[in-house]
């Protein structure tokens, strides 16, 4: 028996077109994802707030973040953990073309558990020695 490809062809691709139109009506519809998205910014806008209050004696710095990735800056990432959230970035101060390392573990109403950072800033080493929810090491 021959089997006409043509005919095949068209059949297969109608399929595929389908499944692909399904597939994008469902995840566009869904709502729960706009809600997640709204939560995840939420909890970066608490996580540069709490970055900008450790670096408070600084005038300006620049954040890249999950809301605003800066590609030259390296990758950043925000993760729902078991009991709250991690979120990853780098920051610099104005002037400085470094750009600084952070690690942060906030719980699920967005408190700060533990902020690692990669700096040598005097102020904040001497600040990381005293409190123990704040890790400070040199960079690499």
């Amino acid at each position: 028996m021959r089997i006409n490809h043509r005919l095949s062809g068209l059949v297969f691709a109608f399929a595929v077109g389908l499944s692909v139109a399904y597939c994008s009506y469902q995840w566009i519809s869904n709502p729960d994802r706009g809600a997640r998205r709204a939560v995840e910014e939420g909890i970066v806008r608490e996580s540069r707030r709490i970055l900008h209050s450790y670096l408070a004696g600084e005038s300006s710095i620049e954040i890249s973040d999950a809301l605003h990735r800066v590609k030259s800056a390296g990758k950043v990432y925000i993760y729902p953990a078991a009991d709250g959230w991690e979120l990853s970035g780098q920051y610099r101060r104005g002037g400085e073309r470094a750009w600084h390392a952070y690690l942060m573990f906030l719980d699920r109403d967005g408190k700060l558990v533990t902020l690692s950072v990669e700096d040598s800033a005097p102020a904040l080493l001497e600040r990381g020695a005293s409190e123990p929810q704040l890790e400070v090491s040199p960079p690499n």
